[in-house]
């Protein structure tokens, strides 16, 4: 397999460059000389043709003088194909002498023409005879003719001063180019070399760029928005790992001590029972947190399918959950606002959504928990100490460590489950005490 020798950017838009130019170029060369050409017989025809009819039209009563001011001269074949000729017209005699091969050419056409009207042009040298030969009923001939002399220079002339501005605007276009394409490498690099700190874990810095150009800067933004999500991404699995560790800690401590004073005939808690009861307490929390971090990892990959979701009735599922979570005789009040309503997603993951919110509420709640449902958000209401602001940003972090020392993955599972399905989580802490978590069902909230 022959593969294809890559050439550099620059490269490539120098040589389209150049094959623009020179294609310009021969173009030019080609259809500006045919276009001043073309002008040229073009006036000079109208002239013959309009200074002819006149000619015919006036007969003896034509002025000669305006026609040879306009560089017009006139001749007459008889029907014999004879020259009739003034022999007082200093201007014909001198054009005899001057262009024999002329008036020797015109008299043998004469003699051959079959069309009424024909238009024609000699060449003599640097000058161009134009003529008109114009075959009357009476079987005369009128022939009107033009000497050019100035118009060859003339075009010859605008042909060069033409070519020498588009060789200036050329040189001109190829340095603003070659500046251009400079600065769009430089930009290139640029963004190149940023992409290599990105790639390499340097996430500190942020991205600056004083570009003018609104694409380069719109590039930079999105590098700039991708490092800092990054960045925020990479302290969060930080902070993540430090609080595991913290968590995970504890009961790993426990399991292991007591494990071996049991071993060694040593009972830290009581007997034997009653130790080997916290040994399998603090097992079945870690077990805990390792489903929850396998059920964390499985929402990602989850996600990255983008599967096809269907609806089910929530209003059902909230009864049905409440049902089992809240006990009839315990002492906290659950108020219920309910209304029949669908949303998008797997039941099952809907069911482990609420019953985080609804073992938070209870975990904080003092005297009662309000659960409401609207067509456009569910809210889940507990009178428990409002929420310190420093946590704002990182509650739904997995393991975020509140005030009380507790941590765990709950809500970061409600908010990635939510997300997942398109729809939004947020809390609001009441002016004097409670906190409201709100799912939106729009995938945001209502500023």
């Amino acid at each position: 397999m022959i593969m294809k020798q890559k050439m550099k950017l620059n490269q490539q838009l120098a040589i389209t460059l150049m094959v623009l130019i020179l294609g310009s170029i021969m173009a030019f060369g080609v259809i500006l000389p045919i276009s001043i050409k073309y002008f040229i017989d073009h006036k000079n025809f109208n002239t013959l043709i309009s200074e002819q009819n006149e000619y015919i039209k006036l007969g003896k009563y034509y002025n000669t003088s305006q026609g040879k001011k306009n560089g017009v001269y006139h001749l007459q074949f008889d029907s014999n194909n004879n020259l009739v000729i003034d022999q007082t017209d200093d201007d014909l005699i001198h054009h005899q002498l001057m262009y024999p091969e002329f008036f020797s050419e015109i008299k043998e056409q004469c003699r051959e023409q079959k069309k009424q009207v024909e238009m024609r042009k000699f060449i003599d040298g640097q000058e161009t005879l134009y003529y008109l030969i114009n075959n009357k009923d009476s079987g005369e001939k009128v022939i009107s003719y033009s000497i050019d002399t100035g118009n060859q220079y003339l075009s010859h002339q605008l042909f060069m001063t033409t070519l020498i501005i588009i060789i200036v605007a050329l040189t001109i276009i190829l340095v603003s180019f070659f500046k251009w394409n400079n600065r769009f490498i430089n930009n290139l690099k640029q963004i190149q070399h940023e992409l290599d700190l990105i790639g390499d874990g340097q996430l500190e810095e942020s991205i600056r760029i004083n570009e003018s150009t609104l694409e380069f800067q719109e590039v930079m933004d999105s590098l700039e928005h991708m490092r800092r999500k990054l960045y925020n991404n990479e302290q969060t699995k930080k902070r993540m790992i430090h609080n595991i560790s913290h968590d995970l800690k504890t009961p790993i401590a426990v399991i292991k001590n007591y494990s071996e004073g049991i071993i060694d005939g040593v009972y830290p808690y009581g007997d034997v029972e009653q130790t080997a009861h916290v040994i399998y307490s603090q097992a079945e929390r870690l077990e805990k947190r390792v489903q929850g971090l396998l059920y964390l990892n499985r929402l990602e990959y989850i996600r990255s399918q983008n599967e096809s979701y269907r609806e089910f009735a929530i209003d059902e599922l909230l009864e049905e959950v409440i049902s089992y979570m809240f006990d009839q005789d315990q002492l906290i009040n659950v108020r219920l606002d309910i209304v029949p309503q669908r949303f998008i997603g797997d039941k099952e993951k809907w069911r482990i959504v609420l019953e985080n919110l609804f073992d938070n509420a209870k975990r904080y709640a003092k005297n009662e928990i309000s659960i409401k449902l609207t067509d456009q958000k569910l809210s889940i209401f507990n009178d428990g100490d409002n929420i310190e602001e420093d946590l704002a940003e990182s509650l739904f972090e997995p393991f975020e460590i509140g005030k009380d020392g507790m941590s765990g993955l709950g809500l970061a599972i409600v908010k990635r489950t939510v997300n997942m399905y398109g729809y939004d989580i947020r809390y609001e802490n009441a002016e004097t005490k409670g906190v409201t978590f709100i799912i939106y069902k729009d995938g945001k909230a209502n500023e």
